[in-house]
């Protein structure tokens, strides 16, 4: 991913670019440029995926012009200002930026909206009217305007779909369906203000839900709509709150309509697993019980239990802790596939908008793991079942391969893999060179002639036992025997 950075403070622009290639998911090339002017040279050798401008910077017609043809290349716009001005905000709604920031910049907020929008933005289709109505509206939601709303018989509500490179397209579906009498519509980047002549609660919530089913029929996603019921407020205190009431999907999903006057009740939660909570997940980790688990997280999106949704991110984080542990106990973090699967788990619950989704997701992957971890204990104990079936049967010239797995009830080819996976050799080796350390006590302790010490100890040919004991001990079988005796008489001597 390429950055440029288009900002007349250095120390800040060198600032943002450290940070961006510390912490950025991509992998990110971050180029600082000064002024428009170099921007219009460099975008001869690249076109960069991201611009973040300082919107002081952008004077000249040429300017708007050169943005814009970035933004139809594919580039998305971020701008910065030093002032909180009106004009500034109204540049960048002309400008069709996915956000404004005003400095100093909110580096976390700045890493999470290029983390999870890099591809949304709001295509050049969109075109905001130009009436003055409009750019009153905005300059008032944008300002710190005095006026009072909902006026009478006014009706404010706010529109966001579940995807936000959808905006377009509902906007204009709104407009063409004309469910509301004289609907006014002002889109932003992940939303739509609505605002229509006053109507009913019940009638209004009978095409609103309309508007839901129909929009989820032809299309196949889902809008929440937040609809103000308050005193009149400024236009701007308004707006957040009827954005605020639309964090409830967090809890409840799509398709509901919310009432700013009726908040959820936010009950305190530690952030932090206690004790307790951790050794439940180790407990239950280990004994594949997935009902423990189930129940410990389903707590969380219980009806009327409701906590502050960053705290439960950095909670399901800590949870993400308890599962990454285990993962490493079995060494899952060494395969590629599941070590894919867990950073996207992990970024879904930093970044998808349901709690009950992410849920599911945690759900889904810690079933795999214990699915995964249940396979290696079943491989372990194969792997000692069949050294404890060599331990008792070496001595039987028959015992093999073949017939510990029909001890174990299962296949030759799945104990040969599994038997050498645990041990580190395969059953046939392992099976000799046992034989041959047990014959070497045979040897030393008993009068059992060469051939015989081959059967006792599993042999059915003594001229391959003397071979292969050679090549194992570097001496032949009788040579070993007299060296083995002639140190033992050497050390009762002393």
């Amino acid at each position: 991913m390429n950055i440029f950075i288009i900002d007349r403070d250095e120390n800040e622009a060198r600032g943002l670019q450290w940070y961006l290639q510390s912490y950025l998911l991509n992998r990110v090339e971050v180029i600082i440029l000064e002024s428009m002017v170099q921007l219009n040279k460099k975008k001869e050798e690249m076109i960069p995926d991201i611009i973040i401008v300082e919107m002081e910077l952008i004077q000249q017609p040429n300017d708007f012009s050169l943005l814009g043809y970035l933004r139809e290349k594919g580039t998305d716009l971020y701008a910065l200002t030093a002032e909180p001005l009106f004009k500034h905000a109204l540049k960048a709604i002309q400008l069709q930026v996915t956000h404004l920031f005003v400095k100093p910049v909110d580096l976390e907020l700045l890493k999470e909206i290029i983390n999870t929008s890099r591809t949304v933005r709001v295509s050049d289709e969109l075109v905001i009217s130009e009436s003055e109505n409009s750019d009153h509206f905005y300059m008032q939601l944008f300002s710190s305007s005095k006026n009072l709303f909902p006026k009478e018989n006014q009706l404010f509500f706010l529109i966001e779909p579940d995807n936000r490179k959808d905006i377009i397209s509902l906007y204009k579906w709104l407009n063409d369906i004309s469910s509301f009498m004289n609907l006014k519509m002002y889109p932003l980047t992940k939303r739509i203000i609505c605002v229509s002549d006053f109507v009913e609660i019940t009638e209004f919530e009978h095409r609103a839900r309309t508007i839901m089913r129909e929009w989820n029929s032809i299309n196949d996603t889902y809008i929440n709509i937040a609809v103000y019921d308050g005193v009149p407020v400024t236009l701007n205190q308004l707006y957040s709150e009827m954005k605020k009431s639309l964090n409830q999907r967090f809890y409840k999903g799509f398709e509901h309509i919310f009432y700013v006057s009726k908040h959820l009740v936010v009950k305190h939660l530690d952030p932090l697993l206690t004790p307790e909570d951790q050794q439940l997940w180790i407990t239950s980790l280990e004994n594949h019980d997935i009902s423990s688990i189930k129940n410990f997280l389903y707590t969380l999106s219980a009806q009327g239990s409701y906590y502050e949704e960053d705290l439960i991110r950095i909670y399901l984080t800590s949870v993400l802790a308890q599962i990454r542990r285990f993962m490493k106990k079995y060494d899952f973090q060494q395969k590629p596939d599941l070590e894919e699967k867990y950073l996207k788990l992990f970024r879904i619950i930093l970044e998808h908008p349901i709690l009950y989704t992410i849920i599911q997701e945690m759900i889904l992957f810690t079933q795999s793991l214990m699915k995964l971890a249940k396979n290696e204990k079943e491989k372990a104990n194969y792997g000692k079942l069949t050294a404890d079936l060599i331990n008792d049967q070496y001595t039987n010239t028959a015992f093999s391969l073949s017939s510990a797995a029909d001890t174990l009830g299962i296949t030759p080819n799945y104990l040969s893999a599994v038997f050498s996976k645990y041990h580190e050799i395969p059953f046939k080796r392992y099976l000799q060179q046992y034989r041959l350390e047990q014959s070497k006590n045979t040897l030393i302790h008993t009068e059992l002639t060469i051939s015989e010490v081959a059967h006792a100890n599993g042999f059915e040919d003594p001229n391959y036992y003397s071979k292969t004991f050679k090549e194992y001990a570097g001496l032949p079988p009788n040579r070993y025997r007299k060296r083995q005796r002639w140190k033992v008489e050497g050390e009762m001597e002393l």
